[in-house]
């Protein structure tokens, strides 16, 4: 039985000792798995205070509203340079081949997309709005290509493309581009911000 003060009130002894901190948050997302798909991966994040990983799954969860606001923030380098740890590294014989130079940058990424929508976006098996990736990657043996993305109509997974070399080159190109940009940005000395700083930011 719980024990009450004398005014009816839970006394500190009911508290459960992981309330309030972070054990408790990662119980409460475990909770949800069934309801995200991220819950899981972001319990891990969160376990390990690994803010890279935090931040690319808040991204794949809001990459619609973060994709449609791209002029709102795109010349906002602590937001354009937000990093993302993506997988975008295919190992074969014990030799990795990289599909992008880590790290993948949010403004980078996205602005990648928005150039080659050739290359980077693709119909809705559900609706036929088109889909813009949150995640890509794939084979460069068999050339397949894997891009993630979810849609208004609440389709999420992925579309199957062919063409790994030539997206490869076309993400690696757009890397090139942003360096000089990047090298200003870090001489300044300012850190980045986070996805949750840029939906703020947002909605304002």
């Amino acid at each position: 039985m719980h024990q009450e003060s004398p005014n009816g009130a839970p006394t500190e002894l009911q508290m459960p000792r992981w309330s309030n901190d972070v054990d408790y948050i990662i119980k409460l997302i475990c909770h949800m798995c069934s309801f995200d798909r991220f819950a899981k991966v972001e319990a891990q994040a969160l376990h390990l205070h690994d803010e890279p990983w935090l931040d690319t799954i808040r991204f794949f969860r809001n990459s619609r509203e973060i994709y449609r606001h791209f002029d709102d923030w795109k010349n906002i380098d602590r937001f354009y340079f937000i990093p993302l740890k993506m997988s975008m590294t295919y190992s074969i014989n014990g030799m990795a081949i990289k599909m992008a130079e880590d790290p993948i940058h949010l403004g980078t990424f996205i602005r990648n997309t928005l150039e080659h929508p050739d290359l980077f976006t693709a119909p809705c098996p559900k609706c036929g709005r088109l889909l813009y990736p949150y995640g890509y990657n794939g084979s460069p043996l068999s050339g397949r290509v894997d891009l993630e993305a979810s849609c208004d109509c609440g389709w999420d997974d992925f579309v199957s493309v062919s063409g790994w070399r030539i997206r490869s080159e076309a993400l690696k190109a757009t890397q090139k581009h942003d360096a000089a940009r990047y090298r200003r940005f870090r001489r300044h000395k300012t850190g980045t911000a986070t996805i949750v700083d840029l939906l703020e930011m947002l909605k304002e």
